[in-house]
């Protein structure tokens, strides 16, 4: 039987959102949380907006679609005593004035919330809710009005079905992935997060445990095709506006993918056939290819990681013929570094008391590096002059880490991102 446990292991790191871009994300949102909270302070209208965020952000089961744009949600709570006397549209109205202005393109007033648009990057949802305390939030839909909705319950929820390891977040998003590839004709991602939670099949391989889910979910859906949302509003059928049309391909699609998987875990299937199996549902350039090779070490294999110093790393970056500039500030200036540049990685600051040992960590990540199988990742001794010397030789994301060895204890890390973009 083909194992592809590692594989697909490979392929959530590729499709979830790393830690940076979630860091950015946050700062991006409170800036926005900000603007609303300023609107309202001069507004003196008595209401004063809390925020909770929502959807697959706060679940982590988000995924870098492949065109590059996504959306998250932030809920805006307005704690009242009775129902607002104002409408639902002047709340919508209030907001759309709160943010306008915050991105070059104006936000857009939609039925359950208001977008801000980041062009080319991703979307703000806001979605707007009066709550009484101790009762459920009230939603405020533009057509249907004030309706009960409380997406905070159903992270918990979901957050109640998920494992320690988390599988279920990965098999969220592997169903994610494969509906990004079949560019929306497949269900969202709220009603395939329900569906996997009600149907997953848990086992030590991701491979093995995505094949026995997707048959469960075919098996419940032929049975009774509907996705009951399991909290408020409890027991709407998501899947109940699915015409035959829609229903007959998502079964087929079903079908044909189970089929896939089967044929990928047959003891006579190869390695190599195994990955094009999967590939014809997750895209041949978007998952990992079984002559992918994982290079990548950790110090805390052979070391005892106690950090007690500072370290701080950076690189400069030349090209024959152009001024040398610092990594730090290219990032700082948000200028694009660009490939066939070269890098030299060096300590700006150490506090570790010599004699200590230096070593250097190079990792390429991403889909190029699979593609080219030079992801890297071992740990490299130092050459003696306390620096390290490379070359941006393709895109994508790549970072270096330098560690400081004393006594044979691993006591001061810095790490420096690289992202080499594709010149436009």
């Amino acid at each position: 039987m083909a194992n592809c446990h590692k594989l697909f292991l490979d392929f959530n790191t590729l499709i979830a959102l790393n830690s940076k871009r979630k860091k950015t994300l946050r700062i991006s949102r409170n800036a926005v949380r900000k603007k609303i909270k300023r609107y309202f302070g001069n507004k003196q209208n008595g209401l004063s907006p809390k925020f909770h965020g929502q959807g697959s952000f706060m679940m982590n089961t988000i995924i870098e679609p492949l065109d590059g744009e996504f959306d998250i949600d932030d809920g805006i709570y307005f704690k009242v005593e009775a129902e607002p006397l104002q409408s639902v549209s002047t709340f919508h109205q209030w907001i759309c004035e709160a943010v306008d202005g915050h991105t070059t393109q104006k936000p857009i007033d939609k039925q359950t919330c208001v977008r801000l648009i980041y062009a080319g990057q991703y979307h703000l949802d806001l979605p707007i809710y009066y709550i009484i305390e101790g009762q459920t939030p009230y939603l405020a839909h533009k057509r249907k009005g004030w309706i009960k909705s409380d997406p905070r319950e159903f992270i918990k929820w979901f957050n109640n079905k998920a494992d320690n390891d988390g599988q279920l977040k990965r098999i969220v998003r592997y169903l994610k992935a494969w509906s990004d590839y079949r560019k929306g004709d497949l269900p969202s991602g709220l009603i395939f997060s329900i569906l996997a939670a009600n149907n997953i099949v848990f086992d030590e391989r991701d491979d093995v445990a995505f094949y026995k889910t997707l048959l469960h979910i075919k098996s419940s859906l032929e049975w009774s095709f509907v996705c009951n949302r399991p909290t408020t509003p409890a027991n709407e059928n998501l899947l109940e506006d699915y015409s035959k049309t829609n229903k007959d391909y998502f079964l087929e699609q079903l079908g044909s993918f189970i089929q896939s998987a089967k044929k990928a875990l047959d003891e006579k299937t190869s390695q190599k056939d195994a990955c094009k199996a999967w590939q014809r549902h997750f895209g041949k350039d978007h998952f990992p290819f079984e002559s992918y090779t994982n290079t990548e070490e950790f110090i805390e294999t052979n070391f005892i990681v106690d950090i007690r110093y500072e370290l701080k790393i950076d690189c400069l970056v030349s090209q024959k013929g152009f001024r040398t500039h610092s990594l730090s500030q290219i990032l700082l200036s948000r200028l694009p570094l660009f490939r066939d540049k070269n890098l030299k990685f060096n300590i700006v600051d150490c506090n570790v008391p010599k004699p200590y040992q230096v070593k250097w960590k190079v990792r390429n990540v991403g889909k190029e590096a699979i593609r080219r199988n030079q992801i890297r990742g071992q740990i490299l001794n130092d050459s003696g002059n306390y620096q390290r010397i490379e070359s941006s030789d393709f895109h994508g994301s790549h970072f270096v880490e330098c560690y400081i060895i004393k006594d044979n204890v691993c006591v001061a890390r810095s790490r420096i991102d690289v992202p080499i973009k594709l010149p436009e």
